[in-house]
């Protein structure tokens, strides 16, 4: 009877933690993803974090995220230590496809992380995700004087 009792009560305690993961998985909003991957990022590895934000979404293929995790790995170790991340970015068109874009500090130079997120139906998932270190010329760009609001042509 005690035997029956304990598998009755471990029966409910694997239903009960299942059904909290299920639940858990259905609440990751692109704001808790990004807050997981880069705590994963800082306390472990670039590798970690992107298996567990590939993981979010069924069809990316196992090679194509290695291939993108063995790059940014070695990259990164060019760069020295994670030091921090700023928000750049966040886009959206309607309520099921954003984008967010962060400036990722390391010892040596700033990095580009982009990523798009896509909820088809009631999950949210990666659907791409960008890393560059190009961005100088932009800001650069950004900056010349034909941009200048004093430069813009008047109307008269």
């Amino acid at each position: 009877m005690k035997i029956l009792l304990k598998l009755i009560f471990l029966s409910f305690m694997l239903y009960g933690c299942s059904k909290a993961n299920s639940q858990s998985e259905e609440l990751l909003t692109p704001e808790k993803m990004n807050e997981r991957f880069f705590s994963l990022y800082e306390s472990k590895s670039p590798k970690d974090a992107l298996d567990f934000i590939f993981s979010t979404n069924a069809w990316i293929e196992e090679t194509q995220a290695q291939v993108v995790a063995n790059k940014l790995t070695g990259y990164t170790k060019l760069l020295g230590s994670y030091q921090d991340r700023d928000a750049i970015t966040k886009n959206s068109i309607g309520q099921n496809y954003l984008l967010y874009t962060f400036l990722v500090k390391h010892d040596r130079q700033p990095m580009r992380f982009t990523f798009i997120y896509y909820k088809p139906k009631d999950k949210w998932q990666l659907q791409e995700f960008k890393y560059d270190d190009n961005f100088q010329s932009e800001i650069i760009e950004a900056s010349s004087a034909y941009r200048l609001t004093e430069n813009l042509p008047c109307d008269q």
